[in-house]
């Protein structure tokens, strides 16, 4: 008891610049960007990403490695992590239901976004492809959400939330316009309307793009003291390039075992087959070379090497011969040829050679 007094007393000081606005009012929860995104926090992000912290989700910047592990988490989402707890009967399904859906958290967030409002988390109207497996996962958010009162919390940070999305409304319109560019595509008015989606309980340097219904939502972690505009670019093509890369993966020579082996080495890479792999891959590049100056992307594309996305470099270059090439067949296409070209040996070789 002594604990959850001082963990909701903590909360409530890292929240003390809150205005008490009611956190469902559309101008506490949305702003715009000086050139029309919509920036937004969503109460079912930040339910799904309390349970995740709660049951042991850390991803975060690593600011001492020994002797244990220091990870630098945002102060609200601290703040959470002190604040929120699972009844064991509830972790005991939550746990239940990750063991029968072994699946990246990726897919939890996609199913998540398509869910009703909070506090009801209705079940999807449509379920987004690839998380049927994920039916009856509403049930979990909603009973958390009411028994751990995430809806107080989430009513609290308002001003907090507000801050974030301001700092991200000052870099986003920029890599959003670069990496359509750099993806060759054009917003119309059937274009899927593009949100980011600030996520507080997330680590820094984090970002994600997803389609879900006719939003397509960028979903970033704390802005940190600089926001990051290749964050915004890498999200926005990873949620562009799904299609790009859906059933090419298997033109990877051993791109299973490729995929493995990082996996093994304890790389943090999020996907849950080669398909997905390749997107994450691409898109890295796509946001390099729309966001990075020129002359400093050699070292961007070795630092996503090394952080076990080992395609970049291949990718990279493969991009460079389809620009020269002007298009002369279709860019899936390209992709499809070119993964079969790649010597993932030689690369596993480099990798493990480090």
């Amino acid at each position: 008891m002594a604990r959850s007094i001082r963990a909701l007393a903590a909360f409530a000081l890292v929240l003390s610049l809150s205005t008490g606005a009611r956190a469902q009012d559309g101008w506490a929860t949305s702003i715009y960007s000086a050139g029309g995104a919509e920036l937004r926090v969503d109460e079912r992000v930040f339910t799904l990403f309390a349970a995740l912290n709660e049951l042991g989700y850390d991803t975060a910047p690593v600011t001492r490695h020994d002797p244990i592990p220091k990870r630098e988490f945002d102060p609200v989402r601290q703040a959470v992590r002190d604040a929120a707890s699972l009844e064991p009967a509830l972790r005991a399904k939550f746990e239940a239901f990750f063991d029968k859906n072994p699946v990246p958290v990726r897919a939890y967030l996609t199913y998540t976004l398509a869910v009703g409002d909070a506090p009801g988390f209705a079940a999807p109207e449509v379920v987004p492809p690839g998380t049927e497996s994920l039916a009856g996962f509403e049930k979990l958010l909603a009973e958390f959400h009411a028994k751990a009162k995430i809806g107080q919390m989430f009513a609290k940070a308002v001003e907090v939330h507000r801050n974030a999305m301001r700092a991200w409304a000052q870099v986003v319109d920029e890599p959003l316009a670069q990496a359509r560019e750099a993806l060759g595509v054009k917003e119309t008015e059937d274009s899927p309307l593009t949100v980011v989606v600030v996520n507080l309980l997330d680590g820094r340097n984090q970002s994600q793009g997803i389609v879900v219904g006719d939003d397509l939502n960028i979903v970033v972690g704390p802005p940190g003291p600089k926001p990051d505009p290749a964050l915004v670019a890498r999200a926005f093509a990873r949620a562009e390039v799904v299609a790009l890369t859906k059933g090419n993966g298997k033109n990877l020579k051993a791109g299973d075992e490729l995929l493995q082996e990082i996996r093994s080495a304890g790389y943090p890479v999020e996907a849950a087959n080669v398909d997905e792999f390749v997107a994450e891959n691409l898109a890295r590049v796509i946001a390099i070379r729309a966001s990075v100056p020129r002359e400093e992307q050699a070292r961007a594309m070795e630092e996503e090497f090394w952080r076990g996305f080992v395609l970049v470099k291949e990718l990279n270059r493969g991009l460079a011969i389809f620009n020269a090439s002007k298009g002369t067949k279709p860019l899936d296409r390209f992709i499809a040829d070119f993964l079969r070209e790649i010597d993932t040996a030689k690369i596993l070789a480099t990798f493990k050679g480090s």
